[in-house]
């Protein structure tokens, strides 16, 4: 067997992440905050195909932001931090913070008036860096870092593009 022979098979590692998000947008004294989770399956510890959501609090127009992302990420496997640059498209809901007082469920699924719904792409850059593991190694929680940047072509709903940063603490499970 030489150095450059083919694994017998391929890992595969179940992941997640919470945390906290924070921005900044086009729109003068735009800022938001809010809470964002993240799920997906890697594939040899360089792939993955990933869902992210996140709901938060804009200032300009009083406003709440749902996002709802679906995402392909690469990753440099290092042992001490696994960077990352994660593509991703976006579904975006816009609302005035009155109407979602008025309707919360419509909020969370969507439907309501004075919703804004958006479409867009971004871009993350971010690491997990572990923190602690279990002895067969299957197990590994991280601490998770990123900037994320929203662009939208149609700025007559919402501002043109977003900045960011999420914080947060996740796992991977290799399933094997």
């Amino acid at each position: 067997m030489t150095a450059f022979a083919p694994r017998a098979r391929a890992d595969v590692e179940l992941g997640a992440a919470a945390g906290a998000t924070t921005y900044a947008s086009t729109w003068r004294g735009d800022y938001g905050a809010g809470a964002t989770l993240r799920a997906g399956v890697r594939f040899n510890h360089v792939f993955a195909v990933d869902f992210q959501t996140w709901e938060s609090f804009a200032t300009v127009n009083r406003r709440l932001n749902t996002g709802l992302s679906l995402g392909v990420t690469g990753y440099l496997p290092f042992r001490a931090a696994h960077p990352y640059a994660r593509l991703f498209a976006i579904h975006q809901h816009e609302e005035g913070l009155v109407s979602a007082q008025n309707a919360p469920a419509g909020t969370l699924f969507g439907i309501g008036a004075g919703i804004r719904h958006r479409a867009g792409g971004g871009l993350s850059l971010g690491a997990e860096i572990p923190f602690g593991a279990s002895r067969d190694k299957r197990f590994e929680w991280q601490v998770i870092a990123d900037v994320t940047a929203m662009y939208f072509p149609d700025d007559s709903l919402g501002p043109h593009t977003y900045v960011g940063l999420n914080l947060g603490v996740g796992f991977d499970w290799l399933l094997r």
